[in-house]
């Protein structure tokens, strides 16, 4: 069965692992995980059968604040951070004229992006299965990347 690669198919996916990389860059890995290796076979962090990349402006939410933000701490946003394991995706979607990314998780909490710099929202959805690519933005739109990986 081929995976469906739009949001729609990350409602139910539960985190099962999280991780920072360059700078303020959060990685949520979807799905059952797989090992995975740097460019010079060290190991890497595992690999979700989806990673979600929220890169540079992103921001956690509960009902009515903002738990952390990309700004934060590096301290502070590892510690929010792993108490998303174990959620699951509840609603995925793009909002705003620019699409912005906006997960809605099933522990009352709410991941969204937000671009500050010149250029496109830097977010990507990666349907790491071989060949599926990532949906990201590309010139204002939603685009299936199958070069993005």
């Amino acid at each position: 069965m081929a995976m469906q690669l739009s949001l729609d198919s990350l409602v139910g996916m539960p985190i099962s692992h999280v991780w920072f990389g360059h700078g303020s860059a959060l990685f949520l890995e979807l799905g059952p995980l797989s090992e995975s290796r740097l460019q010079d076979g060290s190991p890497g962090n595992p690999k979700g059968t989806v990673t979600v990349m929220a890169d540079f402006g992103w921001r956690i939410e509960k009902p009515r604040s903002i738990i952390c933000g990309s700004g934060d701490a590096k301290t502070r946003c590892e510690a929010i951070a792993k108490g998303l394991v174990g959620t699951t995706v509840v609603d995925a979607q793009v909002l705003g004229r620019l699409p912005e990314l906006y997960l809605e998780l099933s522990n009352n909490q709410w991941l969204l992006t937000f671009g500050q710099y010149q250029g496109q929202p830097t977010w990507a959805v990666f349907f790491n299965a071989r060949g599926c690519g990532a949906l990201c933005v590309k010139g204002g739109h939603l685009r299936l990347d199958k070069h993005h990986t």
